[in-house]
C-alpha cells in the first residue's frame, strides 16, 4: 500500500536568492555624468530622482533617528516614572483604608 496513494505529496519549496550589490557613491556619479553628458530627463524622470536621492539622504542621515528615539526613550521613562509615583501614592493613601475594612 505505501506505493499507492491517492493523495500526492507536494514538493519542498525551492527559494532562488540573487545577492545584488549596490554602490551609492557609484550609482551617484553616474546619475551625475549622465546630467553632465546632456542626457535630457522628462520631468517625471526628475521627479522621481529628486523624491529618491532625498529618500536616500534621509535615511542616511542618523540624526532624525537618533532624536526619535532618544524622545522615545524619554516617553517611556516619563510614564514609569507617573505610574510609579501613582502607585506609591494609591497605596499610601488606600491601602490603609483597605486594610482597616477587611480587619474591621
Amino acid at each position: 500500500m505505501a506505493f499507492f496513494s491517492f493523495f500526492k505529496a507536494p514538493r519542498h519549496q525551492q527559494f532562488k536568492y540573487v545577492p545584488r550589490f549596490y554602490d551609492p557613491q557609484k550609482e551617484r556619479l553616474d546619475e551625475i555624468l549622465g546630467r553632465a553628458d546632456g542626457e535630457e530627463l522628462s520631468p517625471t524622470d526628475l521627479a522621481k530622482s529628486r523624491i529618491a536621492r532625498s529618500f536616500r539622504s534621509r535615511s542616511s542621515n542618523g540624526d532624525i533617528a537618533k532624536r526619535s528615539r532618544r524622545r522615545s526613550n524619554f516617553l517611556l521613562l516619563a510614564i514609569i516614572a507617573v505610574l510609579l509615583v501613582l502607585t506609591y501614592v494609591l497605596l499610601t493613601v488606600y491601602l490603609p483604608r483597605f486594610i482597616h475594612l477587611i480587619e474591621g
